[in-house]
C-alpha cells in the first residue's frame, strides 16, 4: 500500500538535506530535515535513510566544487574526523543523543557569539578557536552519531576561509569523507542493510535537484551575505539543538 505520509515527509527532508549539502544554510537546513524524519520515524531510521542519499549529495557537490578544494586544509583534519567516526562507532549504543545535541548546539553558538562580538585578538584566544582536532573529531563523532557533523566542520572553517568557494568546496569534500567512512559501521550496528539503501535510492532525483538548488542559491549572493546567511542559521540550528536535547531529557 502507498504510505503517502511516509514519501511526502521524506522527499521534503532530502531536498532540505540536500540544499545544506551544497554549503548553503550553515547546517540549519540539515538539522531541521534530521529532527523532522526523527519525530516522524525515530533517530535510527532518520539517520540510515539519510546516509545513502548523503553519499549521492556528496558526488553532485563534490563535482560541482571540485575546482576550488583546499587539500592541505582536508588532509590536515581527516585523520581526526575518521577518529570521530571510530569513536560514534564505539560508543553509538551507550551514549545519551540528548546530550551530543545540548553539547554540539551550546559549542557552535559560543563560536558565532566569539566571532560577532571580541576582537580579532580576543577571539585567537579563545578555546579551540581555529583547532581542526577538536572540531574534526567532532564533526567525525556528531555525524555519526545524528548527521550533524556539518554544524562543528563549519564552524571550523569559518576560522581558516573569508571566501565561499573555498569554503563550500573544502566542506564538501570534508564531509564526503567522514559520509563514506560510516558505510561499513552503520551496517555493522545494523543501522542499515542493503535492502534499506535500495529502498531510499528512489529518492535520489530529489536529493540531486537539491544540491543544484543550492548551488545555484550561493552564486547569487557575496561572501560577505553568504557568512553572514552561515552565521544565523548556525545560530538557529545550535538553539534548536539545544532546545530538543533538554526537552528529550
Amino acid at each position: 500500500m502507498f504510505d503517502f505520509h511516509y514519501y511526502l515527509i521524506v522527499s521534503i527532508c532530502v531536498l532540505l538535506f540536500s540544499i545544506s549539502k551544497s554549503g548553503f544554510s550553515g547546517g540549519g537546513l540539515a538539522l531541521i530535515a534530521v529532527t523532522v524524519l526523527s519525530i516522524n520515524f525515530g533517530p535510527i531510521k532518520a539517520i540510515s535513510i539519510l546516509l545513502p542519499l548523503i553519499i549521492v549529495c556528496d558526488l553532485m557537490a563534490g563535482y560541482l566544487n571540485r575546482k576550488y578544494i583546499d587539500k592541505k586544509v582536508i588532509l590536515g583534519i581527516v585523520p581526526y574526523t575518521l577518529l570521530g567516526v571510530i569513536l560514534g562507532t564505539l560508543l553509538f549504543k551507550a551514549i545519551d543523543l540528548n546530550m551530543i545535541s545540548i553539547f554540539i548546539g551550546s559549542i557552535s553558538l559560543a563560536y558565532v557569539f566569539f566571532n560577532y562580538l571580541m576582537t580579532k585578538s580576543i577571539l585567537n584566544s579563545v578555546p579551540f578557536n581555529g583547532s581542526k582536532s577538536f572540531w574534526g573529531t567532532l564533526s567525525g563523532f556528531t555525524s555519526f552519531c545524528l548527521h550533524s557533523g556539518g554544524l562543528p566542520m563549519q564552524t571550523y572553517l569559518l576560522s581558516q576561509y573569508r571566501k565561499k568557494t573555498e569554503f563550500v568546496a573544502t566542506l564538501v569534500f570534508s564531509m564526503a569523507i567522514i559520509n563514506v567512512s560510516k558505510v561499513v559501521p552503520y551496517f555493522y550496528l545494523e543501522i542499515l542493510s542493503l535492502k534499506q539503501i535500495l529502498e531510499y535510492m528512489l529518492f535520489s532525483p530529489i536529493a540531486i535537484a537539491g544540491v543544484l538548488l543550492g548551488n545555484w542559491m550561493n552564486k547569487k549572493v557575496s561572501d560577505k551575505s553568504f557568512f553572514l546567511i552561515i552565521n544565523i542559521f548556525i545560530v538557529v540550528a545550535s538553539m534548536r539543538l539545544i532546545y530538543d536535547g533538554f526537552n528529550a531529557l
